[in-house]
């Protein structure tokens, strides 16, 4: 037997020997634990996480609810357990302000040939679902994982990472983040800033004010506003490799093309840029459902 053939086939025994040996299966752990604390309308709200999705819905209570989801995932029900411990959220509060913050276990596991295959990976995660008074504005922070917004009538700033933003119904302007997911911002009244990466923008404000700035831009994916059919605004929208649409009669400010149009709608007003790399632009009125 020579040299090569030796080496090969003892390679092959241990990966043979190792996947004898290699853990059947993983172990998913979850526990739903759920607060209601009083609350006045008008008050702020900060959530700062890593992993997992924030959900927040407004409702007519001077009360918060916070629902928190945990989940471990790993080899063995022992690991899950140790984990599950460690898995916890610092949580500051007083008559107006609360503070979460999802405190994750510390990484002391050696990496091992299982876990280079995925088969020792451990992952913890924690969702929150919070209903708040519609009076309070929102400052969101996570990765990996979606953020949903729905009804409160206070500023709102809301960031993730790997994961959609999705708006509906607020008032008093919002400012929304991703690198790796498409926003989508339905009835809101007041500016918005919209900024992702990789995905599209699709926004409808109900509502523009007479002055102020406003910006939705991504780099891989479309951008589509709907607007007052009444509005009043200076509109700079610039693609690459697209083109740009605008349903409003435009007074125009230099040269239009298909991919660039800069003027101003209604006599002018508040300022909204758009732009993308790669994809279209389309701005116009919100579309009446067909009868």
């Amino acid at each position: 037997m020579t040299h090569r053939f030796r080496a090969l086939a003892a390679a092959l025994f241990w990966l043979i020997a190792a996947t004898s040996a290699a853990p059947a299966g993983a172990t998913t752990m979850r526990e739903v634990t759920e607060k209601l604390f009083t609350f006045s309308p008008g008050g702020s709200i900060e959530i700062e996480s890593q992993n997992g999705r924030i959900v927040v819905e407004a409702w007519d209570r001077p009360q918060v609810r916070v629902q928190m989801t945990r989940e471990v995932r790993t080899s063995d029900d022992e690991t899950a357990r140790s984990l599950m411990k460690q898995l916890t959220a610092d949580v500051t509060l007083s008559q107006s302000r609360l503070r979460i913050v999802s405190v994750y276990p510390k990484r002391e596991k050696v990496v091992g040939f299982w876990d280079l295959i995925g088969k020792g990976v451990q992952s913890a995660n924690i969702h929150y679902y919070l209903q708040v008074p519609r009076e309070t504005s929102l400052e969101l922070s996570t990765m990996n994982g979606e953020v949903r917004v729905r009804g409160t009538q206070g500023r709102l700033d809301a960031s993730t990472t790997n994961g959609d933003v999705d708006v509906t119904g607020v008032r008093g302007g919002a400012d929304v983040r991703t690198t790796n997911g498409e926003i989508r911002i339905a009835r809101v009244e007041g500016l918005v800033d919209a900024l992702t990466t990789n995905g599209s923008v699709a926004a409808e404000i109900t509502k523009v004010p007479s002055n102020g700035r406003m910006e939705l831009q991504t780099t891989n994916g479309n951008v589509q506003l709907a607007l007052p059919r009444d509005v009043h605004a200076d509109v700079e929208a610039n693609t690459t490799n697209g083109r740009v649409s605008i349903n409003y009669n435009v007074t125009t400010n230099g040269v239009i093309t298909s991919k660039s149009i800069r003027g101003k709608i209604g006599g002018g007003g508040a300022r909204i840029i758009l732009s993308t790399t790669n994809g279209n632009i389309d701005v116009g009125p919100p579309r009446r459902p067909k009868s």
